[in-house]
């Protein structure tokens, strides 16, 4: 099966469709009393993300996986706009790059003065299949109410290699041990959806 750019499987108030993301930003805006969650599996291009928290009690949760090789340069910036008090927002953010291939990162949660009791979190961690595949990201959160709780977090490194070393004295070769780690890697942010689209990827570039 050949991968497909951008792969994307969102849902929105319960309904899941399946479509492509264009390169161009796409706006999100949650209203009162609503949520929105969904899934990326990016593969190529940038993407860009605006959501707007319009409405008290709105909700907003994303997880993106991205998988970068050869040379490809690509990017991804997600910004979340905490519009009204009592809103959360969530997003994780999982990669993996071989090869000589980059990724930019953008983050950002934005919670204005009178935006109180809000939550947000922004977490990302990649994992660098070569010494030559690079990442810069960029989290930042931009808070002016006082009665909130906000964090954010990035980490970047290669593959635990005492964990692989684990597994293969256990009997387990070490292509499969590194897509067992891999896979145990987006556990937290994986769609079963895209399993498939995972382990072809994986077939080339593990």
């Amino acid at each position: 099966m050949k991968i497909i750019n951008n792969i994307s499987l969102m849902g929105y108030d319960g309904v899941l469709t399946e479509g492509h993301l264009s390169d161009e930003m796409t706006q999100i805006v949650v209203p009162e009393n609503s949520s929105f969650s969904g899934n990326i599996l990016h593969v190529s291009g940038d993407i860009h993300l605006k959501v707007i928290l319009d409405g008290e009690n709105s909700n907003f949760d994303i997880r993106i996986i991205y998988l970068s090789n050869k040379n490809s340069k690509n990017s991804i910036k997600v910004e979340v706009l905490h519009k009204h008090k009592n809103t959360t927002s969530s997003y994780i953010i999982r990669g993996i790059l071989a090869d000589s291939s980059e990724m930019v990162l953008d983050g950002i949660i934005r919670i204005p003065k009178d935006s109180q009791k809000c939550d947000g979190y922004l977490n990302h961690r990649a994992v660098l299949l070569s010494d030559n595949a690079k990442v810069k990201a960029t989290p930042e959160l931009e808070i002016y109410a006082d009665d909130v709780k906000c964090s954010h977090g990035s980490a970047v490194g290669a593959l635990d290699e005492n964990l692989l070393f684990y597994l293969m004295s256990r009997g387990i070769d070490a292509e499969e041990g590194k897509r067992l780690l891999l896979k145990s890697f987006l556990s937290d942010s994986l769609a079963d959806s895209f399993e498939m689209y995972i382990d072809e990827w994986m077939d080339k570039n593990v």
